[in-house]
């Protein structure tokens, strides 16, 4: 899931080499620690102890979206029209957080709020934007620092992993400094931790050192905020020079508390399409059933800002990204009415705009 080529002065042989089959595509060809995958094993933990970010959220009025959104959602053949976009603002963070639901997606809003905020910060302020589409089962896919959800995704761990797939391109880049592409997940002290050891943590870790390097991470995080660490998770050891490894190149990233230190500037902002009635100059009516085009919404964060970085994550990768689906996962359907109650009264407290509240 993660694609490359992010930077606009790399060079393209940089970008063959790192997706090049034998580095992105190569098996691990090793034993697994857990044959029914991770999310079994770490997400009700990561329910009870992955602390939510207070927060509130705005709904943007309709005709206008991230550019970023938009595109990923035409290139599934589905219409821009149907997506709805919010501010989210995190009391860890001063900016707004914009992200993108399609009105059928089985991810609520709240459970997009609440998911994401469960993030630490230094980890979710390395992503752009975030984006759900409707989908039977859950599948997801980053790139561009954009993470798409599919289906009903209300996972942490499926979080975590696209999450650390933006961390593994952009973040702690320690191989150096002369402007080609960087995944580390890809470079010889990670790969050489994965030799050292005797297991990766399940079958989708075992497809290629970047799906090991995001696996590992969820491990890593889980090892942070479980109060008995990864001990009782199982016989995790198999996999410690990998998981040592990562922590020292993200494990700052993957530790919670804290507030945002960085952002990437939004995705531009543009009409949904013709339809929305603002982009010809002669129109201003909106000819879509039902809906009325709101005032454009301003960006949330933008080059010039302190905090935003001059790199731009390129829109062809948040299009093109892989995407994966995924398989027994353990959702919570009681976490998902808390968090509509919780977010419902932090909302509510400030005038702000409520949801009806799921039944189990």
């Amino acid at each position: 899931m993660v694609f490359l080529n992010l930077f606009p002065n790399a060079s393209v042989f940089a970008s063959l080499l790192l997706f090049s089959s034998s580095i992105n595509g190569q098996s691990l060809n090793k034993p697994v620690l857990f044959k029914d995958g991770l999310s079994p094993h770490v997400d009700n933990v990561f329910f009870q102890h992955l602390s939510p970010t207070h927060s509130t959220w705005d709904k943007w009025g309709w005709g206008w979206i991230p550019q970023a959104c938009q595109a990923i959602t035409q290139s599934k053949g589905l219409s821009p029209y149907d997506i709805e976009v919010y501010d989210v603002h995190y009391d860890d963070c001063d900016s707004a957080f914009i992200i993108c639901r399609h009105n059928r997606a089985q991810m609520s809003v709240i459970q997009m709020i609440d998911a994401f905020g469960r993030m630490p910060i230094h980890d979710r302020q390395w992503t752009q934007h975030i984006l759900a589409l409707p989908a039977s089962s859950c599948s997801a896919g980053t790139g561009g620092a954009v993470t798409t959800f599919y289906g009903p995704c209300y996972i942490p761990s499926v979080f975590v992993h696209e999450f650390t797939h933006t961390l593994d391109a952009f973040a702690n880049d320690k191989t150096g400094a002369d402007n080609n592409i960087h995944v580390y997940s890809t470079t010889s002290p990670y790969r050489q931790a994965i030799a050292k050891d005797s297991c990766v943590p399940d079958s989708y870790a075992n497809t290629s050192p970047q799906e090991d390097y995001a696996q590992v991470s969820v491990l890593a995080l889980y090892e942070k905020v479980n109060p008995g660490g990864l001990d009782p998770i199982g016989p995790w050891r198999c996999l410690v020079n990998s998981k040592n490894n990562l922590d020292s190149i993200i494990g700052s990233e993957l530790t919670p508390g804290g507030t945002c230190n960085r952002r990437w500037a939004d995705s531009l902002i543009v009409c949904m399409g013709p339809a929305a009635g603002c982009i010809s100059k002669r129109s201003d009516l909106s000819r879509v059933a039902g809906k009325t085009r709101g005032p454009k919404p301003k960006p949330a964060n933008k080059k010039g800002d302190k905090l935003v970085s001059d790199i731009t994550p390129k829109l062809a990768d948040a299009v093109s990204a892989k995407v994966h689906s995924w398989g027994n996962l353990v959702s919570n359907q009681t976490a998902s009415v808390e968090a509509t109650r919780r977010i419902n009264a932090w909302n509510s407290a400030v005038g702000k705009q409520t949801v009806p509240v799921p039944k189990i």
